[in-house]
């Protein structure tokens, strides 16, 4: 038994007198950001939105509400040139990253039911929204159809994004002028 624990005990210095002599050779020419600064360097990619197929509507997102941030609030919806809101049966997290990448946010964070942001106004317009996470717009989302609901306005959903921005997202300005310029054509009519 003396042999054994002795001969046991040996390995075990023949391997701490080792592991010094791995350890640096394993990080040899670390760090890296100062043998290649211009690697660290490098502005982020440009984003690219995904391309939304022809077939969706295309329509404008935005948060609001009670907001505590400005990447926080009810879940609210242009759509038929009117702001509605989202039901939160089936909503889930993928239905959040879709909302919040949407605007410009790398993620969310995660979501909430009953109208924890205000009771919103106007229509419902999405219901049993389900997504996978990665549609480009809520829009590309499956429901129950545009307006057609059975809820109220207690289960207006809201989502809570990342407060990390897509490097180079772009907003698609096309809805937004037509938003602004409805009131005017109003007053000139």
């Amino acid at each position: 038994m003396e042999r054994l624990l002795g001969s046991g005990l040996c390995g075990c210095l023949a391997v701490l007198v080792l592991l010094p002599s791995l350890s640096l050779a394993q990080y040899d020419g670390w760090p890296y950001h100062l043998q290649y600064p211009e690697y660290f360097q490098q502005p982020a990619p440009e984003y690219h939105r995904p391309q939304v197929p022809s077939d969706v509507v295309k329509i404008q997102l935005r948060l609001a509400g009670q907001k505590r941030k400005h990447n926080e609030g009810r879940v609210e919806v242009y759509y038929n040139s009117q702001w509605g809101t989202v039901c939160d049966d089936d909503f889930s997290i993928h239905a959040a990253h879709v909302v919040c990448r949407e605007l410009g946010y790398v993620e969310a964070k995660s979501w909430t039911a009953s109208s924890s942001y205000g009771k919103g106004e106007g229509p419902i317009w999405l219901d049993n929204v389900y997504c996978t996470g990665n549609e480009a717009t809520l829009a590309a989302c499956s429901s129950n159809g545009w307006g057609v609901t059975d809820c109220k306005h207690t289960e207006d959903v809201g989502v809570v994004c990342s407060e990390k921005r897509i490097p180079g997202f772009k907003f698609d300005n096309s809805l937004i002028n037509q938003i602004e310029a409805s009131p005017m054509l109003l007053m000139i009519s």
